[in-house]
């Protein structure tokens, strides 16, 4: 079974992904593939989230097992089939892959067809827009500085003056009106 999914960002309405991934391909092979088309840095942390309509969070498929004990839902993502997590039209996912700053891609199942496909899955067959830095860090280095305005003794400026200030302040004592 060949899956169709659409990968849209909430940081850029521009930006969208049309990922083709056959039902047995595992989660990691999702990660690999799109990591690789956004020229991420495959060694950060990411996982899935399988969601209900509402986005709201079900269950996570992980990078790696970081919790043994975990009463969560949770599953590995080169132990988990696209298959096995993912059976309707519309079932929405969320893709982490920047856990800092939880920042993510919202995914959707567009299309499921019985077909083979004649490419190796999994691959992007659509683009549009380039990808999110992968690291909120990387948007504050995008951003320009911020200037100071320098001091112009010629432009008139609202200053302070000293005998403007309160006297009570240069006494050693508490003041009175304190």
């Amino acid at each position: 079974m060949i899956y169709l999914f659409r990968i849209i960002s909430d940081e850029d309405q521009e930006f969208f992904r049309d990922l083709v991934i056959d039902g047995s391909d595992t989660f990691l092979d999702f990660h690999h593939i799109l990591q690789e088309n956004l020229g991420y840095d495959p060694s950060q942390l990411a996982s899935f989230f399988i969601t209900n309509e509402m986005w709201e969070k079900q269950q996570e498929i992980t990078l790696i097992d970081m919790m043994a004990d975990s009463v969560a839902e949770t599953a590995i993502m080169d132990q988990a089939s696209i298959q096995d997590h993912i059976s309707e039209v519309t079932q929405r996912m969320i893709y982490v892959f920047d856990f800092f700053s939880e920042r993510a891609f919202f995914m959707e199942l567009i299309e499921k067809s019985d077909q083979t496909s004649d490419r190796e899955t999994p691959f992007i067959g659509h683009s549009k827009g380039e990808a999110p830095p992968q690291l909120a860090l990387d948007l504050l280095m995008d951003e320009p500085e911020e200037t100071l305005d320098e001091f112009d003794p010629e432009e008139e400026q609202d200053h302070l003056r000293l005998d403007e200030l309160d006297h009570d302040m240069f006494d050693t004592e508490i003041p009175e009106d304190f």
